[in-house]
């Protein structure tokens, strides 16, 4: 329906601007036209038209605005979740860092680092001391 009104209404307007009929021709068009417009039945779907238009455009603002609050809220909870994944895949990390740290069965170097500072020599531990202090 909608291609052959705007069809017509080409045509209409092709001849209208093509014509080769004269001034004449073009102000009787022009006079069909406004009578036609003028008319109270073609007003009256004019403005039922334009009504259903409208509420078509609220319903789809509606609709619209509703689905992107659900997108938006969803974006969010899913941002929110691959956040706390991350943390909380990075604090494991960090336990497991430091529990291996911590663990008995260290390496022969990291235990003869540990020793190091006990065997060294009182004047360095002194100077150690004091320029921590």
């Amino acid at each position: 329906m909608k291609f052959k009104s705007g069809l017509l209404v080409g045509l209409g307007a092709g001849y209208v601007l093509g014509a080769k009929a004269g001034r004449e021709r073009y102000q009787q068009i022009v006079e069909a036209t406004r009578s036609f417009l003028d008319n109270p039945g073609v007003q009256r779907l004019t403005d039922e038209v334009g009504k259903t238009v409208n509420m078509g455009k609220d319903r789809v603002s509606t609709a619209t605005s509703r689905k992107v609050e659900q997108v938006s809220n969803t974006l969010a909870d899913q941002a929110t979740k691959a956040k706390d994944a991350v943390a909380s895949s990075g604090s494991k990390q960090n336990d497991a860092t430091k529990s291996a740290q911590s663990s008995p069965s260290t390496t022969p170097s990291k235990a003869s680092q540990s020793e190091a500072p006990s065997s060294a020599s009182p004047s360095a531990t002194a100077s150690r001391s004091r320029s921590s202090g």
